[in-house]
Formats: structure tokens, C-alpha cells, sequence
């Protein structure tokens, strides 16, 4: 153990834990109280003794440049954001330095700690923005290198009523936003309708696992305007102006040979402009095509243009 200077403070009782392949360090562990200022955020790495709860990573990473990238604190310690004061347990940084994610807890579940436990420890936190007002337990912020919320992450547990233009549903996992604070995407709890240009088609992503709010099933435009959306419950037929019928609809497959569970392959519907573009590769004109909307495993057709009748 040595006392290792940075560009950053002094770590006391500290050791590179490990090394890029190129020979920079990567991350260092402390023994000692040690304070860091990181852009003005003073803050105490994790050392000495980590009890049973915390997880046993290097608290401190760096870049190769030597900047901070991220350290997992002592203790809980107020972080003053954009958008408020938050208690956190572990920052992120970019490497000029800017805060990236907050990690309101940092807990390591194991057979002593559980997924419950860490949620019971979890803050409420009340936050209003222009498509909900906010009182859940967060895990995480994320943040735009220019300060404002990027996006946030809800415990599982954790429900949110949404409201943008005519649609008022609930959502889970997380957010995102635009710099503006406008809503950028979000995770509807169950099959949502929306209205598109080619009908009524629910979103819904059967396979959202919830890591973070970062990107989601139902995306939007700044203005409001539905941008794209997953759908694990419709099939698109697209009419050709030949008449000719194409097919898009999720998909149900066995995990494993043997296996009795079925997986669903979803649906990426996405508009840009006057197109509208399936699972990133399937590229078609709205305004010369028609297109027919129906549940996944009906034989049943509706033509869009009757979905209101």
C-alpha cells in the first residue's frame, strides 16, 4: 500500500488494483479516508472494511487519460444536480469530467442480501415533469453531458402515469428525455394503443428487461408525435399498389430444441417522414401503400382506414 497522488486528491493506503492492457492503470483500491474533487463534486471512495452488502469492485476506475470514470462512495452523500438533490452511492463521470449516472444505491445482492432488502433502503423521490409527476424509488439518473437528465431508472417494483397528448397509460422500467425535458421514450406496463400513420397498433415489448430507462419500446418525436414502438401483440400487412399482400408480424420460437417455453421475437415499427421502416430493414411509402392491422394469431384483417368505425 502507497499514498498515490492524482489529478484529482490524494488516495491513502491505496494500490492499482488493475491495468489497461496498454499499461495505464484502471482502477485502485483504498485502505484510508481519501477525498476526491471531480468538477467541483468533493466525494470519498469506498475503503477499509466493505461489509456484506457492498460489492467488492475497485471503488475508483479511470480512463487511460487518468480522468475519474467512476467511484463507488464511503457512505450515502448528497449530489446537487440539475434537477435536484440526490442521495447516491456510487458516480459516474464522462471523461471531460461531467457527471454521467448517478446510482442512488450500490448494493450486491447475494444469498445474505436480496433484491427487497436493497429496494426497502431505496429513497422516495418527488420529481415533476411536463408528461408525469414523479413519487417512486429510482436507481439510477443518467445525465446529458450539459447537466440536464438524460434519463431515468425505476425499481421494478416502481409504476409511473404518463401522459403524453391523448395517451394517458403507466409506465415501468424508466424515462428518457430530450435537453428540453420533452419525453424522449419510455416502457409501457402493458399493450398501450397508439395511433399511427398506418392505424391502432399496441406497444408493447414483452422481452423489456429493465437494466436502465435509457431506450425503450414506445419512442416519440420532441413535438409528441410517435417516432417508433415495439409491438409483441399485432401483425402489419402491407397492400402494394399491385395489390400484392407482405406480412410482419412478431414471431414465437422455442428457447432450446427440446425446451416447452416459447420466446416472442418482436415488432419494430418506426416512421421517418413519409415511410415507415419494420425491424430496421423493411422500408416502405405510407402514402402508397395501404396497410391492414390485426392481433398476432388472427386470421381476421381490419383495413386501417375502418379501425375508427
Amino acid at each position: 500500500m502507497e499514498v498515490i497522488k492524482t489529478k484529482f486528491g490524494i488516495l491513502k493506503e491505496a494500490v492499482i488494483a488493475s491495468y489497461y492492457p496498454t499499461g495505464e492503470p484502471e482502477s485502485y483500491k483504498v485502505e484510508e479516508e481519501s477525498e476526491l474533487d471531480i468538477s467541483g463534486y468533493k466525494i470519498i471512495p469506498l475503503y477499509g472494511f466493505v461489509d456484506e452488502r457492498r460489492k467488492e469492485f475497485p471503488p475508483i476506475k479511470v480512463f487511460k487519460s487518468g480522468n475519474i470514470k467512476s467511484v463507488a462512495l464511503n457512505e450515502l452523500a448528497s449530489i446537487k444536480t440539475s434537477i435536484g438533490v440526490f442521495e447516491a452511492e456510487k458516480v459516474t463521470f464522462y471523461e471531460e469530467g461531467q457527471m454521467n449516472r448517478l446510482f442512488l444505491l450500490d448494493g450486491r445482492l447475494s444469498g445474505y442480501w436480496s433484491e427487497d432488502d436493497e429496494y426497502n433502503l431505496a429513497k422516495v423521490y418527488k420529481l415533476d415533469f411536463e408528461f408525469a409527476s414523479i413519487e417512486n424509488k429510482l436507481m439510477s439518473l443518467h445525465f446529458y453531458k450539459t447537466g440536464e437528465l438524460q434519463s431515468l431508472t425505476l425499481w421494478p417494483k416502481e409504476r409511473i402515469r404518463i401522459n403524453v397528448n391523448e395517451y394517458n397509460f403507466v409506465g415501468r422500467i424508466g424515462v428518457s428525455l430530450y435537453k428540453s425535458g420533452k419525453i424522449k421514450s419510455c416502457e409501457p406496463f402493458r399493450p398501450t394503443t397508439i395511433n399511427t400513420p398506418l392505424g391502432a397498433i399496441e406497444a408493447y415489448d414483452i422481452n423489456a428487461i429493465g437494466i436502465h430507462g435509457d431506450t425503450n419500446s414506445l419512442n416519440f418525436n420532441e413535438d409528441g408525435s410517435i417516432k417508433s414502438l415495439i409491438s409483441s401483440t399485432n401483425t402489419i400487412a402491407i397492400i402494394t399498389p399491385d395489390g400484392d399482400k407482405i406480412y410482419h408480424s412478431p414471431k414465437k420460437i422455442r428457447l432450446y430444441s427440446s425446451s416447452e417455453v416459447m420466446d416472442t421475437i418482436t415488432l419494430k415499427i418506426e416512421f421517418i417522414g413519409n415511410k415507415v421502416i419494420i425491424d430496421n430493414k423493411y422500408e416502405y411509402s405510407i402514402d402508397i401503400n395501404q396497410f391492414e392491422i390485426k392481433r398476432f394469431g388472427e386470421r381476421q384483417l381490419t383495413l386501417s382506414g375502418d379501425l375508427n368505425k
